[in-house]
This record gives C-alpha cells, sequence and structure tokens, in this order.
C-alpha cells in the first residue's frame, strides 16, 4: 500500500471515506471530511482503486476479481470500461455484480472514533460508525444561531447559554427580546433607557421616550418663550422665571391678549361667510350631480322580451345568443355590444346564463385610447316593486392588458372585435327566484368605468 494513503500511528491508521450519497448500508456516513482511525493498518482490498479511500458498496468485476465502490463505476465506465488495475475490458450488464459478502468484511472492520485525539475513547466496528458519530460529543459543530462558531458538541450547550454573540436576552429597560450582539445598538434608541436631562434640571434621569415632553412641558431650567408669545411678547427665559414676568407686566399682556381676540373674531367672521358660500356652492353641485346620474347613469340598459320563448329557442339550439343593440360609452366614447347565452355557452350550458361583450369599430376610435383597459360591470337587474328590497346579481370584469389579449382590447380591424365576459354570470335556477323576469321580460345592466377614461 502507497505510504501517502495513511497516517500512521502506534495503533491505529488514518483514513479519510467519502459520504455516500443516496445508498443505505453499514458504510453510510454523513460526516464529510473525517479521518477514520482504523485499529490495523488498512489491507489494499478495502481500497477503491478509483477513488483511493475505503470501499463502499464494492462492486465484483468478475473477469478480473477487482472492486471499486458502486458510487464510482460510473466513471469506469465513462473512462473506457476497464478495470483501472489490470486494464481487463468490463461488460456493464454481464461483468459487474454487487459485492455484499465483501461489504459485510468492510462492515467488520476495527477503529476508533474520528475524534480520539479529541479525547473520545470508543471504538468499534465501521458498521457503527456512523451510529457513534451521530452521538459523538466530541464531534465540531457549527454554531446553529449562525454566530460562525465551531465547537465540540459536549460545549455547544454553554456556548449558546453564555458565549452566543446571537443568543437572546432581554433588554434590561425595556424587556424587549434582542439578541447580545444587537444590545449595544438597541440602547442607543431604547425608549425606557434612561439618559439625564440636558438642562440638568433636579428631576436627574429620565427615560429616552419621556425627554422630549420633559422639555415642552415640565422642565424648570427649560428655555422657552412667554406664553403671550403669539401675541407678540419677544420675552424668552428658563420656565421657573416666567411666573414672574407675567405677574410683573399683567396689563400689557392683557392688551396683547384683546388685539388677539379681535384679530381672530375678524378671521371668523370672514370665514363664517367664505363657509356659508361653498355650501351654497356644494348644494348646487350635488344637484347638477344628482341630475347626471339620473341622465347618464349606466352606458346601457337592456330589456330583453319574450324571455320564455328566447329560452326555448336556446334549450333546442336555434338561437343559442342574442345580441343587444349597440351603445356608446360615453358621448364619444367607445362602441360596444353585449350579447348573452339565455341557456348557457360551453361547459355552463344547462347550468348558467352566459354573458359577453365586444368592442365594435366607433366614429371616435382614432381619439381613444388602446388596448380598452376600463372596468366593465353586468348587472341582472331585479324587477320588484319596492326598490329598497331589490337584489340585483352584479358581475365585474376588469381587462387584463397582455398581447394574448389584443383581439379582444385591442381596437377593431374589422367591425367588432372578438367577445369576452363571464360563462358563468348567474345559475339558471337562481333567475326563476325572485322578479328577475317579470311579464315574461328580464333587463341586464351595463356600466363601464369611466373614471381614467379620455374625454373628448
Amino acid at each position: 500500500m502507497d505510504d501517502d494513503l495513511f497516517l500512521s500511528g502506534r495503533e491505529h491508521t488514518s483514513i479519510s471515506m467519502r459520504s455516500p450519497s443516496g445508498m443505505d448500508g453499514g458504510l453510510v456516513n454523513d460526516h464529510k471530511d473525517t479521518q477514520y482511525n482504523f485499529l490495523e493498518p488498512l489491507d489494499k482490498a478495502y481500497e477503491c482503486p478509483v477513488c483511493c479511500e475505503v470501499l463502499n458498496h464494492p462492486v465484483l468485476f468478475e473477469k478480473c476479481g477487482h472492486r471499486c465502490c458502486a458510487n464510482c463505476l460510473g466513471e469506469v465506465m465513462r473512462g473506457g470500461g476497464k478495470c483501472p488495475i489490470d486494464q481487463t475490458a468490463i461488460d456493464r450488464d454481464r461483468d459487474v455484480m454487487p459485492d455484499n459478502v465483501f461489504q459485510q468484511e468492510i462492515d467488520l472492520l476495527q477503529l476508533k472514533c474520528s475524534f480520539v485525539d479529541r479525547g473520545c475513547s470508543w471504538y468499534g466496528t465501521m458498521k457503527d460508525i456512523k451510529a457513534h458519530l451521530d452521538d459523538c460529543k466530541f464531534v465540531p459543530v457549527m454554531c446553529p444561531k449562525r454566530c460562525g462558531k465551531e465547537l465540540e458538541k459536549s460545549m455547544l450547550r454553554a456556548h449558546l447559554q453564555e458565549d452566543c454573540p446571537k443568543r437572546e436576552v432581554k433588554c434590561d429597560f425595556c424587556n424587549i427580546p434582542i439578541t447580545v450582539e444587537q444590545e449595544e445598538s438597541h440602547l442607543t434608541v431604547c425608549g425606557k433607557f434612561m439618559i439625564p436631562c440636558p438642562n440638568e434640571c433636579k428631576k436627574g434621569e429620565i427615560p429616552r421616550e419621556e425627554l422630549q415632553d420633559h422639555l415642552e412641558n415640565k422642565c424648570p431650567q427649560q428655555q422657552v418663550p412667554c406664553p403671550f408669545h403669539d401675541a407678540g411678547c419677544e420675552f424668552m427665559s428658563k420656565r421657573k422665571h416666567l411666573h414672574k414676568h407675567i405677574k410683573d407686566d399683567p396689563i400689557q399682556h392683557l392688551a396683547m391678549a384683546c388685539d388677539v381676540i379681535i384679530k381672530h373674531k375678524k378671521v371668523l367672521d370672514d370665514n363664517d361667510k367664505l363657509l356659508t358660500k361653498h355650501s351654497d356652492s356644494i348644494q348646487i353641485m350635488e344637484r347638477k350631480v344628482s341630475t347626471l346620474e339620473k341622465l347618464y347613469g349606466c352606458q346601457l340598459v337592456w330589456k330583453i322580451e319574450k324571455w320564455e320563448y328566447k329560452m326555448e329557442e336556446a334549450k333546442l339550439g336555434r338561437k343559442t345568443t342574442i345580441f343587444s343593440p349597440p351603445f356608446l360609452t360615453a358621448r364619444h366614447g367607445y362602441k360596444m355590444a353585449m350579447s348573452i347565452c339565455p341557456y348557457g355557452d360551453g361547459r355552463a350550458r344547462g347550468k348558467f346564463l352566459s354573458i359577453f361583450i365586444c368592442i365594435c369599430k366607433g366614429e371616435y376610435d382614432a381619439l381613444l385610447g388602446w388596448p380598452f383597459c376600463h372596468r366593465i360591470s353586468f348587472t341582472l337587474v331585479d324587477q320588484c316593486q319596492d326598490p329598497a328590497a331589490r337584489r340585483n346579481v352584479t358581475y365585474s370584469i376588469k381587462p387584463n392588458i397582455i398581447r394574448d389579449n389584443k383581439a379582444f382590447l385591442g381596437r377593431p380591424i374589422g367591425e367588432r372585435n372578438a367577445s369576452f365576459g363571464a360563462q358563468k354570470f348567474v345559475e339558471l335556477e337562481v333567475i326563476k327566484e325572485k322578479d328577475y323576469i317579470r311579464d315574461d321580460c328580464v333587463f341586464i345592466k351595463c356600466t363601464i368605468d369611466s373614471d381614467d377614461m379620455i374625454l373628448l
């Protein structure tokens, strides 16, 4: 065996071993880059000729009797399919087989703990080393709080409780949980941290969060203006001297206060007149808005007559779609048209009323914004005689402006674009409830949001 494969000691031999991935068995090891200390020098027969490490799940080349790790077989085959020891040609399907008996020999190799130099006295077989390393208190581990410290597992508890800069503590002042490394910076902003009054008053130390109020309203040493400052008095002194200043010249301060009152009364009178004027303007505008809402509420209320006949025609497949008259979203807006499938469209047939809308070619298209992006709401109107008791059904659509939707939302090239809407607008059973159908008529309302629409 080559000398550089071993680190010889008086009683044992050390060799590194890979951590095989995706394999089960006695040699599986999750402790990468660990030295394995064998009690006896490792026989060359137990060494993989490819990775030069202890054989792991060995496979046997039947022609020549040599072995390699199962994980190294792929490298052998990629290198020409020859035994790395004697260059015998190998057929992967016929000449290679797992050598479980030899694996059992490897499992029984005697070795000491990989961390014997740290003080561990365990020794046993290869098949037991993984279980031991999982529990060994001498295994070096990284701090789980990610402070960067590497230490023996036996020292981890003390590190987390006493030394780790990322361990959690509570602020002595505000009791908020912080880490040790944050403690110094936290104290610079902690509201409960006690700091001395900058004026060195008798109050002494004050919580940081109360300092501003102390200086503005309480500190006797704080420089403050006269309470009649806004009235014209320019005197300024420490708070404890203000009382004497006010007491010494009451007549002048009273005159200042009277002047301020007179000015404020004039301002209040002017504001009262302005408020009355604004109130009158608001009332006029409310009346105008109310009138406009009645004249130009929704863009279309579509009255569909002979509902039962049209429903029957749709059921029989004779006329599955009904179109509304074209309408404009505004006086000079988009030209649109609605359509419905009384007995449903596609997968909604027989279960839902389907409703759609399309953009038609209009006179003002050159002046409008494209693609169309305004929210559309369809409403099935409840015709109950009491307007307060109506339970309308509304469905809203916000167009998704993407390239794939250009055929629906772009400026029309032909007479009209493809239709879009809701296959499942309202269930057919629901339509029969309440007063959605009255006198064999149905009303469907269409409202187009005009908040961001170009006004011509």
